[in-house]
């Protein structure tokens, strides 16, 4: 049976190929595809759908975008009145485009709260966390997190997370929330990405070359450099690669001259360069069912990781996963 479902993210391609919020979108593909008339409310300024939804683009003076919104805000505090801002005109908008037979939100804080109780006790609510904006709300004062949590079910929200980490966060920080919260990741979409032999032929790599690669935003939390002074030691037998941009580029670039920094690509050029990968590395303990593990292995790329989220879960099933303790 078709609904009228609104989206509400903080994170959102903003033009084909853009990778920020690329599960959101594969989220929303899957709901038009079903028939639901979906609308989306997101930040920023963008191009029109291709998937069918319709795209609400409302103001946030930069508040969001990559490498994220707490680096943005942590970079330039006076991002916070964007943020304001989007949830007001997010709340305005929603307002005005109502009534939605389901509400789905993305990233708890600001989307789940305040902004999806906005909307009319009828509207069947579903909230959905990623990674950082559950630890964000799990530090909140605790008096402010019974509020909400007793808002959210008193609408009987139902309550996702992408990793069984954050479930145990958000059920350890408030307990109440724990029968109303599943673990369900994120769709990916790796389709239309090159075999490991076109990659390297598009990307001028020899098909005999080891090539390491890092996937990632450069931001402290990700220890890039960690993962690269552990590449260094293996002597120069796998060339590196980062794909990735952020706040830590410069001081990486200066750190290790003999990596191969791309700086922020499209999607369609990111999965190539995982398909020409003979190993992804990741050297972020703050992961819960991180999107470019799961993109590596559908597309067969082994990966060398730390324990972190539910890789642990993911190494014991999958010999592709190595675990470095």
């Amino acid at each position: 049976m078709s609904e009228r479902i609104a989206v509400i993210t903080s994170s959102y391609p903003r033009q084909r190929g853009d990778a920020a919020g690329h599960f959101v979108e594969s989220e929303v593909t899957q709901l038009t595809r079903a028939g639901h008339e979906v609308h989306v409310f997101a930040p920023g300024v963008g191009g029109a759908a291709d998937n069918g939804a319709t795209l609400h683009w409302l103001d946030d003076r930069g508040a969001f975008g990559w490498p994220g919104a707490l680096a943005r805000l942590k970079a330039r505090p006076t991002r916070w009145l964007g943020v304001a801002e989007f949830a007001l005109r997010a709340r305005a908008a929603l307002r005005r485009h109502a009534p939605f037979a389901r509400v789905q939100a993305h990233f708890l804080v600001p989307c789940a709260w305040p902004l999806a109780l906005t909307l009319a006790p009828s509207s069947e609510l579903e909230l959905i966390g990623h990674g950082s904006d559950v630890r964000l709300f799990c530090r909140l004062p605790s008096a402010l997190r019974a509020h909400i949590a007793r808002a959210w079910l008193a609408r009987r929200a139902q309550v996702r997370v992408t990793s069984r980490e954050l479930a145990g966060a958000l059920g350890a920080a408030n307990p109440e929330l724990s029968p109303a919260v599943r673990v369900a990741a994120s769709p990916i979409d790796v389709g239309g990405a090159p075999t490991r032999s076109s990659a390297r032929h598009a990307l001028g790599i020899p098909e005999t070359q080891p090539l390491a690669l890092i996937v990632s935003r450069l931001i402290p939390e990700k220890r890039v450099a960690l993962a690269l002074r552990a590449l260094a030691l293996l002597n120069g037998e796998l060339s590196a690669v980062v794909v990735g941009d952020g706040p830590e580029l410069p001081s990486l670039r200066a750190q290790f001259p003999s990596v191969r920094f791309t700086g922020y690509l499209p999607r369609s050029e990111a999965l190539c360069w995982i398909a020409a990968a003979d190993v992804l590395v990741s050297a972020s303990a703050q992961e819960g069912a991180p999107s470019v593990v799961r993109e590596a292995r559908a597309l067969g790329v082994p990966v060398v990781a730390v324990p972190a989220g539910d890789l642990v879960a993911w190494a014991e099933r999958d010999p592709g996963i190595l675990l470095v303790r």
